[in-house]
């Protein structure tokens, strides 16, 4: 494999082989959304500006240009603020459905001056009266229209309540990553019933009267929030399925895939949510290559179509990771940076991954430098990053393995007052730290414990592994592992890496330790549920398919740390068991 995922011009063929049949109904915004993926984020939002106060599609593309712009930041302030923007989006597409259709192209009339002035002078409860007289004669005419036989074109209703049904997931994904589950429980719940409905009208129009590329907005919409729900932990997904949600990752695939090849508005998002799908959704007993190749080729496109873009080369960034490629790592993460630095961002996410990967490298100095930095600017700025906690762990991290234990220590009791208590991806921080600061014995052991929860651990491919275990005898040379955790903490991570590198005998021998010791591990330690875990999966690739479905069950119902995370890893391993069990009683 080259060492830069290629960026040959078939690869770009593959999203413009279809433009000749995407519609012009969002001609006007086009232009600013393929600007805003390659980092050219003034010149998206002046194309948005004039109408992003009157149309709801401008409002709802200015929202995203915020959104894509602040992914790479991840933190308190710029979530509220896309709070906000999503929000009078979707107002905007409430108070105008029943009005007369937007569409227009970019270089079109902005309308009457005086008109525009008048329009925004209008009271609240005029727009209120003037909306339920708006709404009185649509139905009117569909009413009339339906008796006389003849077809309704509701296009630009069906258009708002798009716009509402997206404006809505993401505000309700917003809500949920900073730990507001009841408001995010009922957006979610909201945006579920618009597009139950929206993709029955697509499904329903046989005679294509829905112009294509609001179909891919429906189906982008449609596939994003199945996919979301594959995503979410287990737990959670049980509480949803009890109000009616259905997780179909195979369908919420198939439908991103088609909106990804349409090279229409929604074209790069989808392909953001494929990416995510296929570097972070846990391939439990599958094949992970095939993943991977799904993946590169997503990439590939992507960084051929908007070569100064920051996501799909930051995405690059964990494709390597897995692939054990770390040069080919820091490179792709350090473009995204350039790219979007180039802009004048300070990209926090995208400097913390590129922390993380030399992390990944054992360059520990290096590694901490980077983390340094990052808190560094947190403190001069005041901001609330997603992952400072995971951050401030790290930088304890790289002490524990320069053999700095003081140093280490210190920043291990910072973690609790340092963490982000409103970020759910901060949420184990504390409790790790908590550990460690009852438990001394464990320090040694957190350099690969950052590793693991990275995982990057179980990608390193054999001469990295061969190289980090090197790196945990070391550090724990001549310390006092004794006791249940730290000891069989230690049996965990070196049973790991010898997996990843294919020595599964001496991956059992390790395993095989700790679970000899189960009765005297700490119920509430992460140690019993991964290795459960890590030995079912072994055991299902050896052919014992009986046996690994019994250490599933049994990992599956123990609420160690970490249990949020592994318990994704939990239900998809254990619904392709299932499903090998069936097959093989057909057979």
């Amino acid at each position: 494999m080259s060492e830069r995922l290629s960026t040959d011009a078939n690869s770009k063929a593959s999203v413009t082989s279809t433009a000749a049949d995407v519609g012009n109904i969002h001609s006007g915004v086009e232009k600013a959304v393929h600007m805003m993926w390659n980092n050219q984020y003034d010149e998206a939002l002046e194309k948005l500006r004039a109408k992003k106060d009157k149309n709801p599609r401008y409002a709802l593309e200015w929202a995203n240009v915020s959104l894509v712009k602040t992914l790479m930041t991840s933190t308190n302030e710029d979530r509220e603020t896309l709070l906000d923007l999503f929000k009078a989006a979707d107002s905007l597409s409430t108070s105008t459905k029943y009005n007369d259709p937007m569409f227009s192209d970019e270089e079109g009339d902005d309308g009457d001056e005086e008109e525009e002035e008048e329009e925004e002078q209008k009271t609240r409860k005029q727009l209120k009266k003037e909306k339920k007289r708006n709404k009185k004669a649509f139905k009117a005419r569909k009413k009339d229209a339906t008796k006389d036989g003849d077809y309704f074109d509701q296009t630009w209703k069906l258009e708002c309540d798009v716009i509402y049904a997206d404006a809505l997931l993401i505000r309700s994904i917003g809500q949920l990553m900073m730990n507001s589950y009841i408001k995010g429980g009922i957006n979610l719940r909201k945006a579920w019933g618009c597009y139950h409905n929206l993709i029955q009208q697509v499904e329903r129009d046989t005679e294509n009267r829905i112009p294509y590329e609001l179909k891919m907005c429906i189906k982008y919409g449609t596939g994003t929030f199945y996919a979301f729900l594959a995503l979410v932990p287990a737990n959670l997904m049980k509480l949803l399925s009890i109000i009616g949600f259905i997780s179909d990752r195979d369908l919420g695939e198939q439908y991103l895939i088609e909106v990804f090849e349409s090279n229409t508005i929604r074209s790069p998002f989808a392909a953001l949510v494929l990416c995510t799908l296929y570097l972070f959704l846990p391939t439990g007993l599958g094949d992970v290559e095939v993943s991977l190749s799904r993946a590169r080729h997503v990439l590939e496109t992507m960084n051929a179509r908007y070569p100064t873009n920051t996501y799909f080369h930051g995405y690059a960034n964990f494709y390597f990771r897995k692939k054990g490629e770390v040069e080919s790592a820091l490179s792709s993460i350090t473009r995204a940076a350039e790219n979007a630095e180039r802009v004048g961002l300070v990209p926090l996410l995208i400097k913390y991954l590129y922390a993380d990967t030399l992390f990944m490298d054992q360059q520990w100095f290096e590694a901490r430098e980077q983390y340094r930095k990052i808190l560094e600017h947190l403190a001069q700025t005041n901001e609330k990053f997603a992952y400072t906690g995971q951050v401030v762990l790290s930088m304890a991290a790289c002490y524990v393995m320069q053999d700095k234990e003081k140093e280490a220590l210190i920043w291990f009791k910072k973690v609790g007052s340092m963490y982000n208590p409103k970020s759910k991806n901060d949420s184990n921080s504390p409790r790790f730290a908590n550990r460690v600061i009852a438990n001394p014995r464990l320090l040694p052991l957190s350099g690969v414990y950052m590793l693991y929860i990275n995982r990057d651990l179980a990608h390193m491919n054999k001469e990295q592994g061969s190289r980090v275990l090197a790196e945990l005898k070391r550090v724990t040379e001549g310390k006092d592992l004794s006791g249940p955790e730290a000891e069989n903490m230690y049996n965990l991570f070196a049973g790991v890496i010898e997996k990843g590198s294919g020595n599964i005998d001496a991956a059992f021998v390790y395993m095989n330790k700790i679970l000899e010791n189960e009765k005297k591990i700490p119920q509430d330690s992460m140690i019993l549920p991964f290795t459960y875990y890590e030995t079912a999966e072994m055991e299902y690739r050896r052919g014992n398919v009986d046996k690994a479905k019994e250490l599933f069950d049994k990992g599956s119902k123990i609420k160690g740390d970490g249990n949020e995370t592994l318990s994704n890893r939990y239900s998809i391993a254990m619904k392709q068991l299932r499903r090998a069990t069936m097959d093989r009683g057909a057979r």
